[in-house]
């Protein structure tokens, strides 16, 4: 018994590690490249950081929850739930998903065309977050979009919502047109033309605020995967 739980602690070591060093595995790169205009980016780079104006191309998209026109989002719905088994009044992930089309970053002297893979897709932009209390409405906007989704009850409620038990998040992001965004990845020749396909990141804000981000939210995961690990280290030394 003492065996297997101690491999459970490890696994879960690993997981908790994986999901922590992946968004760290371009932070290096990231503060290390010199930021340049789209004008300067060539199919001979191995890795790029491009800031300029997002601009569409023809496609653009309708953001879920504020119903504002983006190049890409992201969006995540959770809620306040009460779990015995993990922390209590944790926020629970309900539903979350990605858009994109393709875009450009201009500036003055030029432009580069910009490629999201929606199967690799992640933005470092700021999140705007509506909160609805637990047993109340959401805004038709959110509402008509729950129910299309077909899983999820528009409403949250029951005998724990004066304790905010119920309440939910509705919170995108998103590639706003017309603001400054940097673009980092790899180029390639595309039809002629030089791409930014699958970026590692997209932010609106430099890389190194970029880089303290991610360090942040990677430090709870890492924390968890050192202390797991070391559990199930000792259980597998006295098993």
């Amino acid at each position: 018994m003492i065996t297997v739980l101690g491999s459970v602690f490890l696994l879960a070591g690993v997981a908790f590690g994986w999901y922590g060093l992946r968004p760290l595995a371009v932070v290096a790169r990231l503060v290390r490249a010199e930021t340049v205009g789209p004008a300067s980016v060539s199919a001979a780079d191995e890795f790029v950081v491009c800031r300029g104006r997002a601009q569409s191309v023809g496609d653009s998209l309708t953001a879920p929850f504020t119903g504002e026109k983006c190049l890409g989002l992201e969006y995540e719905i959770s809620e306040r739930e009460l779990t015995p088994s993990e922390i209590p009044f944790t926020w629970t992930r309900l539903d979350d998903g990605v858009a994109t089309v393709p875009f450009e970053l201009r500036d003055d002297r030029g432009r580069v065309r910009v490629d999201p893979d929606p199967r690799r897709f992640r933005l470092d932009t700021e999140s705007e977050t509506v909160t609805v209390p637990a047993g109340d409405d959401p805004p038709e906007r959110i509402r008509s979009f729950v129910a299309a989704r077909g899983d999820l009850s528009p409403t949250a409620g029951g005998l724990l919502a004066p304790l905010g038990i119920g309440t939910r998040r509705y919170t995108e992001r998103r590639i706003d047109p017309g603001e400054v965004h940097v673009v980092a990845g790899r180029p390639e020749r595309r039809d002629g033309r030089v791409v930014l396909a699958d970026p590692a990141v997209i932010a609106d804000e430099s890389p190194r605020t970029v880089a303290r981000r991610r360090l942040r939210a990677s430090a709870f995961p890492l924390v968890a995967a050192v202390a797991a690990c070391v559990v199930g280290g000792g259980l597998l030394a006295v098993a």
